[in-house]
């Protein structure tokens, strides 16, 4: 996992829900801000082609029909709370730790004082990852133990995948690879 696909992703997050802020206006997201409900899109109540928020407010003035039930499904406000969403997924991912064992050969080789080690395993787990290192020629891995890494690794590569048309998509995860 590399820095530049989380920043893409975080950068994606706030680009979304900064046009979704823009689009509701500063009084909306006012009472977003103080936990009120907001209002939420609809079709016209005078049987057009528009579409309005229960607050009465014209949005749009004209959509087809498929056009205007995708907008009302996905209208501002449910942007917002599926970003809050993603950010939380994320941050959730992030936040989560290696295993720990009391049996120091159980224990993942990735883990640090951020997974709760003292120094003591810290110690003794630096020194078994020197053998693996010298008796199988390679960096131990979290892969092949807890698999914190990978699940966050898929965690990322999920909450990417939807913008994979944006033109620093395919940057970032290549940079994750490397």
């Amino acid at each position: 996992m590399t820095e530049a696909l989380v920043q893409f992703v975080r950068d994606r997050l706030d680009e979304d829900y900064e046009a979704a802020r823009l689009t509701l206006g500063i009084d909306v997201m006012a009472r977003v801000r103080r936990g009120e409900s907001a209002p939420r899109w609809v079709a016209s109540p005078e049987g057009d082609a528009g579409i309005w928020d229960t607050d009465g407010t014209p949005r749009v003035k004209f959509a087809w029909a498929r056009e205007r039930d995708h907008i009302v499904r996905h209208d501002p406000v449910r942007v917002l709370r599926e970003i809050a969403a993603k950010r939380l997924m994320l941050d959730e991912a992030l936040a989560s730790r290696h295993h720990i064992s009391s049996d120091q050969y159980e224990t993942c080789p990735r883990a640090t004082e951020a997974d709760g080690l003292d120094a003591t395993q810290l110690a003794v787990l630096t020194r078994l990852n020197e053998e693996q290192r010298h008796e199988s020629g390679r960096e131990p891995t979290c892969w092949d133990s807890c698999g914190r890494d990978a699940r966050v690794h898929r965690t990322l590569e999920l909450l990417a995948l939807p913008y994979v048309d944006h033109p620093d998509y395919m940057q970032a995860v290549l940079a994750d690879q490397a």
